[in-house]
């Protein structure tokens, strides 16, 4: 099968570079469409096929006003978006850009992966995750060619891969999966809750605005491929990166005073917050972005002597803005806590916990304790949790989540199914990467069983939107 991986900047690049190495072992044909003038360069000394984004849309005609009103009504006509903006707003290159700038910048980029797609003919779309227009701008692309777009995520579970066609949202299981357990499945599911709590680790790694000689040597490498063969990369801008360790430094610093401690003995429900860039709030769950207000809606809805508990994620130390933290610690039933309190414990002590879209969530379902979600995350819908599928529903919501008690057998059978739908491997983490040739090799093996799977007429592992 003739695939299109689409990336970024030079890291991913050169580890999908490797992936596709590995399913060009297999029989299949890999292409690639990288931002990076640097990435698309390694790819091809690998023998690759590799269009440079920014190069595809320098060579794109210069048209008028008039031609990228057009080709803005034609994209929103053809492809599955309500609008333009839809698509740029969650670009962060696109901030400060006027309406004008945006459109146009989205138009090209249609117009140049339209040319890509015409002359690759790719069977099978693989896209990292991320909020960028290339990566939206593929994904419809695809969608409205019939071509089959295979997104990877990450799960605690002990085959890691997630494999959805074709959607960034979706259940991770049908309902029907979630089946009695014979006694072997039992055993198995909870000898892997036994091993996740006893070892206690947050799933993601504390994020650390600090020198490193790691990130020394990145930042050098970013300002000499800056300097010679990306100068147009708008996703490259080494100067940002100094802007934002120093500004993430100062925030770590001056949140410190808003954190407390649990009073002891006072009843919380645990609300873990979500990154504050992720793409998950910014592209799939945007409804759930106003994170503040959730939480007061949350806390309001508390009966009087509960605390509402929130923590930081690990990734979004120092990037918070104060003055969220500020509005939050200013709720009277508010506690925020030190991002490096033991989440763990968190959820043993709650009497319940409340999520957007967070791991945390799956986490207190191996502790059986109750759970409330507010943004349909891929375990939900399944009766082991209280889902809100309107946030008119949770002045209601929250008082009957402390009376709730989940089914501990329904849980084990969701998870064991949950479990069995995943596959080995693990795709580009930002924070952790797995960059080993075992890794490689396991992660290109569940590309290819997928393709084969979808071309054979198989069940799909998810429904298209």
């Amino acid at each position: 099968m003739r695939i299109l991986f689409t990336t970024l900047q030079f890291k991913e690049s050169e580890f999908y570079g490797r992936v596709a190495a590995e399913l060009r072992s297999r029989g299949h044909d890999a292409a690639h469409v990288a931002f990076s003038r640097h990435a698309a360069g390694g790819l091809r000394r690998q023998s690759f096929r590799a269009w440079c984004l920014a190069d595809a849309l320098a060579e794109l005609p210069k048209l008028s006003p008039a031609e990228i009103e057009h080709e803005a009504d034609r994209i929103v006509d053809r492809y599955d978006t309500p609008t333009l903006r839809d698509i740029y707003r969650t670009d962060w290159p696109c901030d400060g850009m006027s309406e004008a700038q945006s459109v146009e910048r989205t138009v090209r980029h249609f117009l140049a992966l339209e040319r890509v797609f015409d002359e690759w003919q790719p069977d099978v779309l693989v896209p990292e995750l991320g909020s960028e227009t290339m990566r939206t701008a593929a994904h419809l692309i695809a969608k409205e060619r019939g071509i089959g777009t295979l997104y990877l995520f990450y799960t605690p579970f002990p085959r890691p891969v997630r494999l959805y066609w074709d959607s960034l949202h979706a259940p991770i299981v049908p309902l029907d999966e979630v089946r009695g357990l014979e006694p072997a499945e039992r055993a198995e599911v909870e000898a892997f809750i036994d091993r996740f709590t006893a070892e206690r680790k947050p799933i993601r790694r504390h994020r650390k605005a600090r020198v490193t000689s790691a990130t020394l040597r990145d930042f050098t490498r970013h300002m000499a491929v800056r300097a010679t063969q990306d100068r147009d990369n708008e996703y490259l801008r080494p100067g940002r990166f100094v802007t934002n360790l120093v500004r993430e430094r100062a925030r770590a610093v001056a949140a410190r005073p808003r954190y407390g401690a649990l009073e002891p003995g006072r009843p919380f429900v645990y609300f873990p917050l979500h990154v504050v860039d992720d793409y998950k709030v910014k592209r799939v769950i945007p409804h759930c972005y106003d994170q503040a207000s959730l939480i007061e809606r949350v806390a309001e809805a508390l009966p009087h002597g509960h605390d509402l508990v929130l923590k930081e994620h690990p990734m979004s130390i120092g990037r918070n803005r104060l003055s969220l933290l500020r509005r939050l610690a200013r709720v009277e039933n508010v506690r925020i806590v030190s991002p490096h309190e033991n989440s763990h414990e968190l959820i043993q002590r709650a009497e319940a916990v409340a999520v957007i879209s967070s791991t945390v969530g799956l986490e207190a379902l191996f502790y059986g304790r109750p759970v409330l979600t507010l943004g349909q995350p891929y375990y939900s819908g399944y009766g082991v949790t209280l889902d809100v599928d309107s946030f008119r529903e949770i002045r209601e919501a929250v008082p009957a989540l402390l009376a709730y008690r989940p089914d501990r057998e329904r849980i084990l059978e969701f998870l064991h199914a949950a479990m069995r739908s995943c596959q080995p491997g693990k795709p580009m983490l930002v924070d952790a990467p797995d960059l080993s040739e075992q890794n490689v090799r396991a992660l290109a093996a569940t590309i290819d069983a997928a393709m084969q799977e979808r071309a054979s007429g198989e069940r799909e592992l998810v429904a298209p939107d």
